[in-house]
């Protein structure tokens, strides 16, 4: 069955790990290399396109007055399409950036903060070795997946949090162990703090 605008569509991840991505076709094309979903992202709330391949499932949603709803989608849709596709990958390319910023600051703070491994290479010259930043999780908390160097356990960094929270500016940073090579820091911003009432008198 064909899909058609306005059916919920899920990306299944070949990998179990890996969360499951939903969302709504906004457009269906037809190109010589297959079909091709304009798709609204339920986490995100961005549109992408997305080829239609074997883990991609389509759930057909059925209503009275379908074909004329789909119609007047299709035209908005046709209308909107060439700015919004622009924004939406203007907007991700900076997310990105921003991420990837995000992740080299860290990684020199954790330098500046002593966190790193150094050697002689056979020249002679000191090498330094720095906790990698691996991922980046927008959360709500954001979150950064470290890979701690040989020998490192996250005790060595929870007590850098509060350095670590002061540096990038936010209220609070926790140390969340992920495995026997990585930790998570989770930033929490001033707004997200949690909230205590004061004692009552």
């Amino acid at each position: 069955m064909t899909a058609e605008i306005g059916d919920e569509i899920m990306i299944i991840p070949q990998e179990s790990h890996q969360p499951v991505r939903e969302g709504e076709i906004r457009e269906v094309r037809h190109d010589l290399g297959g079909v091709v979903y304009l798709v609204q992202w339920s986490d995100t709330g961005y549109q992408s396109l997305l080829p239609h391949g074997p883990n991609v499932v389509i759930k057909h949603r059925r209503t009275r007055g379908g074909d004329a709803a789909a119609s007047d989608t299709s035209l908005l849709s046709r209308l909107r399409h060439p700015l919004e596709w622009r924004h939406n990958r203007d907007l991700e390319r900076r997310q990105q950036a921003g991420y990837e910023r995000l992740a080299s600051r860290v990684e020199d703070i954790l330098a500046g903060l002593g966190l790193v491994h150094d050697d002689f290479s056979i020249g002679g010259s000191r090498t330094f070795h720095v906790p990698e930043v691996v991922s980046v999780t927008p959360g709500p908390p954001m979150g950064l997946d470290i890979r701690m160097l040989p020998g490192q356990t996250p005790d060595d960094f929870s007590p850098h949090a509060p350095a670590i929270a002061y540096d990038l500016g936010m209220a609070e940073v926790r140390v969340v162990p992920l495995g026997p090579s990585y930790i998570r820091l989770e930033l929490l911003p001033h707004d997200q703090q949690p909230k205590h009432s004061p004692a009552s008198e």
